[in-house]
């Protein structure tokens, strides 16, 4: 079947196709925290791509860690309304399994990455970042050079929407909910550059 092609549009003298947006019978979503009407909140990287579908659904499934009472999320910390959540339903047993564990190496004398090719292009890479710089960065090798950034401040943003992206979280302090684009664990850093 042949595929029509969208309305063409002009904004700001730039012509556009105009595409439907993506909807769904059913959108299945997971998130931190719902109250008893359905406004639900979600932590770390999970709100990326979890609040456009909820929004896109005809019904919205959400499975929740926690279920509070109306009231209880003030309205200016709610990352998706009720009305667009049909059901809510609190998880029980609930374990948060990191899918791919990764944590900082702890150096051993002046080496902590091997001398594979990829990792001298790691190591290369992150030396191309300057103080103050604001860097988006791809999955694969990019997110890495978050690891080798020192002595500098540099706010990189991570193709799931961290802002803030920092190296891969120390043993002991990882948190399933914070993942990078390429599904690891890392860590967030405070900045003061946005």
């Amino acid at each position: 079947q042949r595929r029509v092609r969208g309305e063409e549009r002009s904004f700001g003298g730039r012509d556009y196709i105009m595409e439907e947006a993506i909807s769904g019978d059913f959108a299945l979503i997971k998130a931190y925290k719902a109250d008893e009407a359905g406004n639900l909140i979600f932590r770390q990287s999970a709100n990326n791509f979890n609040q456009p579908m909820a929004t896109a659904g005809k019904i919205t499934i959400a499975e929740v860690e926690e279920v509070v009472p109306l009231g209880a999320i003030a309205p200016e910390d709610v990352h998706v309304p009720c009305i667009y959540v049909q059901r809510v339903l609190k998880c029980t047993g609930h374990q948060k399994r990191i899918e791919k564990l990764t944590v900082l190496k702890e150096e051993t004398g002046s080496k902590a990455l091997s001398d594979s090719p990829r990792d001298r292009i790691i190591k290369r890479a992150a030396l191309e970042f300057q103080d103050g710089m604001f860097a988006n960065l791809g999955i694969g090798i990019p997110m890495m050079a978050a690891n080798y950034i020192s002595g500098i401040t540099v706010t990189l943003q991570s193709e799931n929407g961290i802002l803030g992206l920092g190296p891969f979280p120390r043993s002991g302090s990882e948190d399933p909910d914070l993942i990078n684009a390429g599904k690891k664990i890392t860590a967030f850093v405070p900045n003061d550059g946005c």
